[in-house]
């Protein structure tokens, strides 16, 4: 299992930054956390204005602490 994490930082001041933890998941494989932390940055303008999407993380889970 998989955990997205995506790393947005404010336009105006590049070195202002947040980590954001998806709620959705966790997902089966990589390829499907990759996924929504491309749609996660795609609806940032949304909900974060004035920020943008710098990175991403699928983290796997340690077995044992799925929720």
């Amino acid at each position: 299992m998989f955990e997205a994490f995506v790393l947005v930082c404010l336009l105006s001041n590049p070195t202002l930054c947040h980590t954001l933890a998806d709620i959705e998941g966790p997902y089966k494989n990589k390829e499907m956390c990759t996924q929504r932390a491309y749609e996660i940055a795609a609806s940032l303008p949304s909900f974060l204005p004035g920020y943008v999407a710098q990175q991403y993380r699928c983290t796997k889970q340690v077995k044992g602490l799925d929720v």
